[in-house]
């Protein structure tokens, strides 16, 4: 007969399914989410970024101090883009508000903790990924190839939903950690050897 696991170790396998169904239904079911409540594809996506910023962890250098918020900028977004993502804005995350700057220009884009890239021609999708190369700005897209030209998340829709796709690698370029969590659940994870 197997031996019982000790309590603290049920504890700890109770605690990582839990939080493994919370990302999970936050996730994947928020398109579900999104057709019951009307939100917008807008809105589905800023709650996407903003699960993201939950389960990644930035270099403490990212920050000017323990206080400092969340940098969220946003490039090339429309109105109902910003709309939706307004509603992130003040929301706490690790401890630190999210703080909403539109329009970065390129050498403010190093000072973002996450830089979401919306339609742009790809050729400034390019100009916009190397002027967050060498920093540790989560990059996340739901242009075309985002994350074969090198961004970290990219948004896709696929099976009648939003999912995302993972570039490891460019994540750890990027000084980045992002949650084992949210790696079993994306729709590919690229890495060095992808």
């Amino acid at each position: 007969m197997p031996k019982p696991r000790p309590a603290s170790v049920r504890s700890a396998a109770t605690n990582l399914l839990l939080i493994l169904c919370a990302l999970g239904c936050a996730l994947l079911g928020a398109v579900t989410a999104a057709a019951a409540d009307g939100s917008t594809d807008a809105q589905v996506k800023a709650g996407f970024v903003y699960n993201f910023a939950k389960f990644t962890e930035w270099p403490a250098a990212a920050f000017a101090s323990p206080q400092a918020p969340l940098r969220l900028c946003l490039s090339g977004v429309d109105e109902t883009q910003a709309k939706a993502f307004a509603g992130i804005e003040g929301k706490p995350v690790q401890g630190r508000e999210v703080r909403i700057k539109r329009n970065p220009t390129a050498a403010e884009i190093g000072e973002c903790n996450i830089l979401y890239v919306g339609d742009e021609e790809p050729r400034r999708v390019q100009a916009t990924l190397q002027a967050a190369r060498n920093a540790s700005v989560l990059t996340v897209s739901d242009t075309d190839g985002f994350i074969d030209s090198g961004g970290v998340i990219g948004l896709v829709y696929a099976d009648n939903r939003i999912q995302f796709e993972v570039n490891l690698a460019a994540a750890q370029r990027a000084g980045l950690k992002i949650a084992s969590q949210v790696l079993k659940i994306a729709r590919v994870v690229k890495d060095s050897k992808s």
